[in-house]
């Protein structure tokens, strides 16, 4: 593969090797039953024949792009040139007769000609050595100089991708029924690639990405959105952020993890600079999922199921832990009183249950990290304090919910929803999951079904029961829907919402909101779930032209 989770290639210490061996695609490997994407052009070249050659980063071992100037490779934030057309100089004579894309030693051999390389730790590649600059790249991505090619025209999209460039790799966390896969995590080179590798098989040639190499938060705000925007030649340009936005200083030592304000003000800079986001969500919206405070502000809506949530203030926590879990626990029962009284007004059944036991967790966290239960107003002092005195912790307040009690996790892929059409909104696919322990009350492992395991794990074979649950979800999941178009003028492309549901008898059940998670959520085992989901990023792409046909011939 082009990136692996270990100290090899440009994360090496002192690294300073050559371009290496380039690969067909994405993690060095073709897809099954990939289809040929590009046509091969050229017929014969000769030594020293100058070229075009498409440059494509997941497909170098070593990980160099082409930087403007020496400072803009060396200096961190570094920035440059990953996916692009540049210059080369054929090494030795090639005929197409005798090419076979199986066999590397076919491809053509060239010598890049552009000066300034880097790879993303700052380590400038010694293009004054031939073998330091050799490779053999596929004719499919050759185009002869001086014959019209997509070599001289504008790129039809332009993307700027915002990355992780520290010392250490994002860990792709590709194992177990909670890992993200073959993909990886978001901001890990797995998913990346894979998704560069699937715009290239779109468009072809016919983009650029102009990547963004950061190794801290304060990195971020050393960009300059608007000389940025000069570098987008494209028709079209998007900005996507491989990051997760905490709310913790720096020096946890985790790769990839932000301060979100320095995300957020990012991001809210490219936009106005003209550079729209594309992954995960537009600012405003992206903080509408990743705050999780909508849960205490829809909690006492009767049609959302959201289980009641308050949130208790830092200074609270940090003045008198005891009272301030006391006090929580008393705002929940409120809130039940409340939502008793709001069902009795709206004939639905009155039910008032004290609220006993239940979660504690922080906004801005991810994968679970930082959800603790409690069953009394001690474990809540103690999960208050635990959570509120991690190192770095700079959170403003901490939720803590009620307890729900359920037999499965229900978690929704909701691609491409159209206001305007129902039938879109209905998941491309669900996942069913157990959390099936709890580690010093936190949630951290689970179980995985498909629909057939659920029924006989989770269900106790009641298949009517399992389809009640369903098809409240179904109705749930609408409801979203029509709360999202309050939230944002344009529905999120991709939303994964988690629906909890506990059989309470033959043939019925009952289900709650459990989370509504941004475009960028774990696939949970879905393996087609790239295949639907990449395509639909890059069609949000072109949003700016929607009547424009934009053609993809993915996977």
């Amino acid at each position: 593969m082009a990136w692996a989770y270990q100290q090899s290639g440009p994360y090496a210490q002192g690294h300073k090797g050559a371009k290496g061996k380039w690969s067909k695609g994405a993690n060095g490997k073709s897809f099954p039953g990939e289809k040929k994407v590009l046509p091969v052009t050229v017929s014969y070249l000769t030594a020293g024949e100058p070229v075009d050659v498409f440059h494509r980063y997941c497909q170098d071992p070593n990980g160099y792009f082409m930087a403007q100037t020496g400072a803009s490779g060396l200096l961190h934030p570094s920035i440059g040139k990953t996916d692009a057309w540049t210059t080369a100089v054929v090494n030795e004579h090639w005929d197409a007769q005798y090419y076979n894309p199986q066999d590397y030693n076919t491809w053509v051999q060239i010598r890049w000609t552009h000066p300034t390389w880097y790879n993303r730790r700052g380590h400038r590649l010694d293009v004054k050595n031939p073998s330091m600059v050799t490779q053999r790249v596929m004719p499919e991505q050759i185009r002869q100089r001086g014959k019209p090619s997509e070599a001289q025209q504008q790129p039809r999209l332009s993307l700027l991708h915002v990355r992780w460039g520290g010392q250490q790799p994002v860990n792709p966390v590709t194992e177990g029924a909670g890992g993200w896969g073959k993909i990886g995590s978001t901001p890990s080179d797995n998913y990346i690639n894979s998704w560069e590798d699937s715009v290239f098989r779109a468009l072809g040639p016919n983009y650029e990405v102009v990547s963004v190499f950061f190794q801290n938060s304060e990195e971020l705000s050393k960009l300059c959105p608007p000389l940025l925007k000069t570098l987008l030649r494209g028709e079209h340009v998007g900005a996507l952020y491989f990051m997760w936005p905490i709310a913790f200083q720096d020096g946890h030592e985790t790769p990839a993890y932000v301060q979100r304000e320095k995300q957020l003000d990012m991001m809210v800079q490219m936009e106005a600079a003209g550079i729209p986001t594309r992954f995960p969500h537009q600012s405003h919206l992206y903080k509408v999922f990743a705050s999780k405070e909508w849960t205490s502000q829809m909690c006492l809506h009767p049609l959302l199921n959201v289980p009641l949530t308050t949130m208790v203030a830092r200074q609270a926590i940090v003045t008198d832990p005891a009272s301030a879990a006391s006090d929580a626990m008393r705002a929940l029962n409120n809130l039940a009183e409340a939502r008793h009284s709001w069902n009795a007004q709206l004939a639905q059944p009155p039910k008032a249950k004290r609220v006993v036991k239940g979660v504690a967790k922080l906004g801005w966290s991810w994968e679970a990290m930082d959800v603790t239960a409690w069953k009394n107003k001690e474990e809540l002092e103690m999960a208050l304090c635990e959570l509120s005195e991690q190192p770095g912790n700079l959170c403003d307040q901490i939720f803590v919910q009620e307890w729900l009690d359920f037999d499965v996790e229900m978690r929704h892929f909701i691609v491409e929803a159209n206001y305007d059409d129902p039938q879109t909104w209905k998941p491309k696919q669900i996942v069913y999951t157990v959390f099936k322990s709890k580690e010093d009350n936190s949630f951290r492992n689970f179980d995985r079904y498909d629909r057939l395991g659920c029924l006989g794990k989770c269900f106790q074979n009641d298949d009517a029961a399992l389809a009640d649950a369903e098809r409240q979800a179904e109705a749930l999941i609408a409801r979203w829907i029509q709360w999202l178009q309050a939230q944002s003028h344009q529905l999120p492309v991709v939303v994964r919402m988690d629906i909890v549901a506990k059989r309470i008898g033959p043939g019925k059940a009952v289900v709650h909101t459990g989370e509504l998670t941004e475009l960028g959520a774990c696939f949970l085992g879905w393996a087609k779930g790239p295949q639907v989901v990449f395509p639909a990023m890059l069609r949000s792409c072109f949003k700016d032209r929607p009547t424009e046909d934009v053609q993809m011939e993915l996977w």
